[in-house]
């Protein structure tokens, strides 16, 4: 197909889409006279455009969009989508494997473009150039193992870098600090300097991924482990039934008023602290007395800021 048929192609795509969007179902004669082609050609569009929902009734001839999908914004994620199926078309029937990849590519791409029943909200994550000199070279530094020195905040550490971690919306380095051999987050947007050496670690004996699976905050304190431990009131119940909010999360006994009594492995009180004031009035501190008590007057000195204001 020359250029100038893909450039017809793609610009007829796009009406089609938004004529059966907005206007529901046409014949195959009717979008032939509104694009001025003949059957043939709206025969081989929608052919083409088998990645979409369309339906086609050979019987009557009607082309409509399948029932429970409703196309959104097609004038821009549709355009992605066509250049896309323009560029998959030119390496179409290489070979069986090759066809299975574009089909499970196009899948992966197509569904975000149509209504669906579920409407999932991602958090919020602070902005990265992924191309910077900083980013490639801490992730050069955790490719190599190279010995590394972080400046930030005019303090240099001397890590091993292990993995880059968002918490809560932020990204940080996961590195161990080779002065006190523990492992620590350090907040990328606060870094000034990274400097990788040619100097190489040995990381055998440090499996991140599992370490990260109980890693619950950025303020992770290596080699320090603790229990929490609160009493859930009825009305909070079965949302800590439902979903674990951290992965430390275990129902220690649930009342017959449905109170519950939940406990949690931490190592750091922040780990738990902002879960703990999302829930109040609904929920209190059992354990350790220590947070109780330090929740207890950061709440007395909150309400008194409030008064004097």
């Amino acid at each position: 197909m020359s250029t100038s048929k893909h450039d017809k192609f793609f610009a007829r795509s796009i009406l089609l889409l938004q004529e059966l969007s907005e206007n529901g179902s046409k014949t195959v004669g009717e979008l032939a006279e509104i694009f001025g082609v003949n059957k043939r050609t709206i025969y081989r569009d929608i052919e083409r455009l088998h990645f979409f929902p369309i339906e086609l009734e050979k019987g009557k001839g009607t082309v409509r969009i399948a029932k429970g999908f409703a196309l959104e914004n097609p004038k821009l994620q549709d355009l992605e989508l066509l250049v896309a199926e323009l560029a998959f078309d030119s390496i179409r029937n290489i070979n069986e494997e090759t066809d299975k990849h574009l089909s499970s590519i196009r899948a992966k791409i197509l569904n975000p473009t149509f209504f669906s029943p579920y409407e999932i909200k991602p958090e919020a994550y602070e902005e990265i150039n992924m191309d910077s000199e900083l980013v490639t070279k801490i992730e050069d530094a955790i490719k190599k193992r190279n010995i590394s020195k972080v400046k930030s905040n005019e303090c240099i550490s001397v890590v091993e870098p292990y993995k880059v971690v968002a918490f809560n919306g932020f990204w940080y380095l996961m590195a161990k600090d080779r002065a006190d051999k523990k492992i620590k987050t350090y907040m990328m947007a606060k870094m000034q300097e990274f400097y990788a050496t040619t100097e190489v670690f040995d990381s055998k004996y440090i499996d991140i991924d599992k370490l990260l699976e109980n890693v619950h905050s950025a303020w992770f304190d290596d080699g320090n482990c603790f229990e929490v431990v609160i009493k859930i009131k009825p009305q909070a119940a079965n949302y800590f039934k439902l979903k674990k909010h951290l992965t430390s999360q275990k129902i220690v006994e649930e009342k017959k008023d449905g109170t519950l009594i939940v406990s949690f492995e931490v190592s750091h009180d922040e780990d738990v602290d902002n879960l703990i004031k999302s829930w109040l009035p609904h929920v209190e501190v059992v354990s350790p007395t220590r947070l109780r008590d330090k929740l207890f007057k950061e709440l007395q000195s909150y309400l008194r800021e409030l008064q004097e204001y």
